[in-house]
């Protein structure tokens, strides 16, 4: 008799090999698209893993921006600190952040990190309670040693 704990590990595996399918299937389509696809990948993980409603109830306690970042960074979990300059959030991380990469479920691509950009901007437009633009500036899954995001407020 397999046992539930062999099944869950063989699901995992499974949906891991569909969403790398899904991922590399989306290398052939225009990158305006590609990156909203993921980007709504994004939104759904902020939604699934709990951080939104870390976010809402953030952006109900204060309003303060600066006090904003400071809760952000002390109460989502995130593979860097924000730090506030002007108009711009910034964040640098030294290795992937997201768990189904750190978790060996899906392979970390460059189309994969576009992912991690709709999950900024969800958790942002939340607690600031106005719309944002990110940009992901530098990526370990493009080649580069670190992942470099900018969210404009």
């Amino acid at each position: 008799m397999i046992n539930e704990l062999d099944e869950t590990k063989k699901l995992l595996k499974r949906t891991g090999y569909v969403l790398n399918s899904i991922i590399k299937g989306l290398d052939e389509v225009d990158l305006k698209t590609r990156k909203k696809i993921m980007e709504l990948c994004g939104e759904a993980c902020a939604r699934s893993d709990g951080d939104l409603e870390i976010a809402e109830r953030i952006a109900e306690e204060t309003v303060d921006e600066e006090e904003v970042v400071a809760k952000v960074n002390e109460e989502i979990l995130w593979c860097g600190t924000w730090t506030r300059k002007d108009n711009t959030l910034r964040s640098t991380c030294v290795k992937c952040g997201c768990p189904l990469v750190g978790n060996k479920v899906v392979d970390l691509t460059g189309t994969f990190c576009y992912c991690s950009r709709g999950w900024v901007k969800k958790i942002f437009e939340t607690v600031l309670k106005k719309p944002v633009t990110v940009e992901l500036q530098k990526s370990i899954g493009f080649g580069d040693k670190v992942c470099e995001f900018v969210v404009y407020t």
